[in-house]
């Protein structure tokens, strides 16, 4: 999970394969459908980014961002990571649910709301994301815009991501964020997640003091959570 993640979002028993999984098994899959109500979140759609990107997503991904405050500079990286099945990323809209006797067909409306996306190789940290030898997946660059962060969004889009993560054999999910107690006991407590080593320094000084937050938000924890 990206630095940005963190501080703005408040709110698999398969054998191991040096392949990358098939998109089709990620992009083609229904989407679950939770409806706004009882404070659960609402019906999501999970558009996949197009490869190649259109100018439009490449807009979308760069005014996110933007309004983020972080890794705007990542954006070309991650599109050649997606290009080349290194990651998997998806917008996230509000979606309508249609009803037929075939089953329930979810449409997106209105422009992405959000974004989050699965990292199977990691080169920095492989105990994050190494997919091909460990089956080890990360849930990263997740942002919401903050209009929507009281629907709780980016807890389902969490567990989206685990749900998708299983489907093609991966046995864990983590990722990193900072290490802010309060923020972590959610992780913890309502998702399952468990601290898998120790903290260490990860985000830069000046990038966390630039956002306004106090220097020690620099230190990261990392999560896992079995499938």
């Amino acid at each position: 999970m990206s630095l940005a993640a963190a501080s703005t979002t408040f709110w698999a028993a398969s054998t191991c394969s040096s392949d990358s999984p098939d998109m089709s098994t990620l992009t083609n899959q229904p989407m679950e459908m939770v409806t706004a109500y009882m404070g659960m979140p609402p019906t999501l759609f999970y558009r996949p980014l197009s490869m190649p990107p259109s100018a439009n997503d490449v807009k979308t991904l760069h005014d996110m961002r933007v309004a983020c405050g972080w890794y705007l500079d990542r954006v070309p990286r991650w599109i050649q990571e997606v290009a080349t099945n290194k990651r998997f990323l998806w917008f996230i809209h509000f979606g309508a649910p249609t009803y037929s006797p075939g089953g329930t067909v979810i449409t997106p409306q209105g422009p992405a709301v959000g974004m989050i996306s699965l990292y199977l190789e990691n080169p920095e940290d492989p105990s994050l994301a190494s997919y091909s030898t460990t089956s080890r997946v990360e849930i990263t660059s997740l942002f919401i815009y903050a209009s929507y962060r009281h629907l709780g969004i980016g807890s389902a889009a969490i567990k989206e991501m685990e749900r998708r993560a299983k489907t093609f054999g991966a046995t864990h999910t983590t990722f990193n964020t900072m290490a802010m107690e309060r923020h972590l006991r959610l992780f913890k407590e309502e998702l399952g997640y468990r601290e898998y080593k120790p903290r260490s320094q990860m985000y830069s000084v000046s990038d966390v003091v630039g956002a306004g937050l106090p220097e020690q938000y620099s230190v990261a924890a990392f999560l896992e959570k079995a499938l």
